[in-house]
């Protein structure tokens, strides 16, 4: 029986200590996970305005309000009200700005 019980109480101490032990990788909190994870959205819609480096956007949900930075607020410069874009924007931020394609095809 002894045999059995001193092994038997080794391992069980080991665990317990190893339990207790922090592990190696640095926990991160999930706010600042899900930053880095959230995924660039793409919006298709006609252009309401473009004032400076905010555009407003008409989309099927409704007016869409977004901020520009760097080469998507040079690309506003040139856009123009009723134009048909696509946007890809990241927390409310414009990533990169394109014109539509149009669904029609010209056939001669």
């Amino acid at each position: 029986m002894k045999a059995i019980a001193f092994p038997l109480i080794l391992t069980l101490a080991a665990g317990m200590a190893a339990a207790n032990e922090p592990t190696r990788l640095s926990h991160k909190s999930s706010a600042g996970m899900s930053e880095k994870t959230e995924q660039a959205l793409k919006a298709r819609g006609e252009v309401v305005s473009v004032e400076g480096d905010k555009l407003v956007l008409r989309t099927s949900s409704g007016e869409e309000t977004y901020m520009a930075t760097g080469k998507a607020a040079a690309k506003l410069r040139s856009l123009h009200s009723g134009e048909q874009v696509v946007v890809k924007v990241r927390n409310n931020e414009l990533i990169s700005v394109s014109h539509a394609k149009s669904g029609k095809h010209h056939r001669a």
